[in-house]
């Protein structure tokens, strides 16, 4: 959760691993920015403040948009279906209160679609984006509850590819996207 302290310890016992590889995996996950040093001993889950939250809402708006633009040609019946079933997933999630599958779901049919962009450069500055907005989505579905995101744009997503209309497949993916950024608004 944002503001959570994080202790190498306690990462290396949840994993059944020694201090060392917890604390380059924490050092890793600083340099991506989805933890932060406060002190030289202290590691925390950042806060997305006003300005930070507005980067990250238009970084991600347009490369997944143009990452889905890529997609497209490369989206199969196969993938549709794969997609519809990953959100009946996600929608049952929804109904179990179940937060960390939600979220599992929602990763996998976003990047679902964007791994078939076969991006080399804009794939991992997303992975960047979506490591820095993780927290804050965790906190929006603890708070609220993931049900309180009350438009399936994912169906829209589907709809459109099944109906090959790129435009409103690329506007359903951006409407995703602000909508969970703006439930932290």
């Amino acid at each position: 959760m944002p503001g959570e302290v994080i202790s190498i310890r306690r990462i290396a016992a949840e994993y059944g691993t020694s201090a060392m590889p917890a604390r380059e995996a924490l050092r890793w996950l600083v340099t991506e920015g989805a933890l932060v040093f406060s002190d030289s001993r202290k590691i925390i889950v950042p806060e997305l403040n006003r300005e930070r939250f507005q980067e990250v809402l238009y970084a991600r708006k347009n490369l997944e948009t143009e990452v889905s633009r890529q997609a497209f040609p490369h989206i199969t019946t196969e993938d549709i279906e794969e997609l519809q079933r990953i959100d009946e997933r996600i929608n049952e999630a929804i109904k179990r209160s179940d937060v960390a599958s939600y979220m599992r779901g929602n990763y996998q049919f976003h990047f679902h679609i964007y791994r078939l962009s076969q991006s080399q450069v804009v794939l991992p500055l997303i992975e960047i984006l979506w490591l820095q907005y993780g927290p804050s989505m965790r906190y929006i579905c603890n708070r609220w509850g993931s049900s309180s995101i009350a438009d399936d744009y994912h169906q829209e997503v589907t709809q459109a590819l099944s109906r090959s209309d790129r435009e409103a497949f690329c506007q359903a993916i951006a409407a995703d996207i602000e909508q969970g950024m703006m439930l932290l608004s």
